[in-house]
């Protein structure tokens, strides 16, 4: 009995190693940027629920990364720091913030168990910007004039450089100004000026959320409507910039 107990635990053992052994052999697939790009693109295959992909990405600290997973069914994402640390979520945007940590990230990609079971392809999209920087398009007048008629949304999205110049623009009311564009409006160009606006649901002319972009001078105003500030306007602006006649007339309409 003693012998048979010994065999049976030498080999569940064995099992467990084995197991423990093939997961930590499994090599992530790297995840490289093109010189000069703030986007990369990743694909892979999931097996099944207890299926998993990872991938590994190099970033630096202080800089603004964005991680959106899409596949043939639900999926959901991790991102690891190179300290162990996570953060992620259901699939769609799983990350979206500025990072603290120099070094190799790592990305756990498997379907959500909140939903139901399926096989096929997924794809990773990674956006890592610079705080600050004015790489990518938000210089570029003519690519940001191809959003005239789309909504807020699809813009940050397409130029994930103008949410890392928000977040130091507006700070801790960052969130503040997201939750105001539940209700998009698409998007306007006043003379030069793209006017980016929305609304609380249901709570439009009261709760209004207005970015202009003004595309001379590559400045950006925000002005934010609510009840906190007694139903008033409060405008933020980047430094050396002029609030432009453009946002007076978007904050006069959205009121009216």
């Amino acid at each position: 009995m003693a012998l048979r107990r010994l065999l049976w635990f030498s080999t569940a053992t064995l099992t467990i190693l084995i197991a423990v052994s093939t997961i930590t052999a499994q090599t992530p697939t790297r995840i490289n940027f093109a010189r000069g790009a703030t986007r990369a693109t990743a694909r892979g295959y999931l097996r099944g629920i207890r299926d998993e992909a990872f991938f590994v990405l190099r970033a630096q600290a202080n800089q603004h990364m964005r991680v959106e997973i899409s596949g043939r069914g639900a999926t959901r994402g991790v991102v690891i720091f190179p300290s162990g640390k996570q953060d992620g979520g259901p699939g769609g945007v799983v990350f979206d913030d500025k990072i603290d940590e120099t070094g190799d990230y790592r990305l756990r990609v498997t379907e959500s168990s909140m939903a139901n079971a399926w096989r096929g392809n997924f794809t990773v999209i990674i956006d890592i910007v610079s705080e600050g920087s004015n790489a990518g398009p938000a210089n570029d007048n003519q690519r940001l004039a191809r959003y005239v008629g789309r909504y807020p949304s699809d813009l940050f999205r397409g130029v994930p450089s103008l949410k890392a110049r928000l977040r130091k623009l507006l700070g801790t009311r960052y969130q503040f100004f997201s939750n105001r564009l539940q209700t998009e409006m698409p998007i306007e160009n006043d003379g030069g000026v793209l006017i980016v606006q929305g609304c609380m649901a249901h709570q439009c002319t009261i709760e209004v959320a207005i970015l202009a972009i003004d595309l001379a001078h590559d400045k950006l105003h925000v002005a934010i409507k609510s009840t906190e500030f007694r139903n008033l306007y409060k405008l933020w602006s980047e430094p050396g910039a002029s609030v432009p006649a453009a946002l007076r007339r978007a904050m006069q309409q959205a009121s009216s």
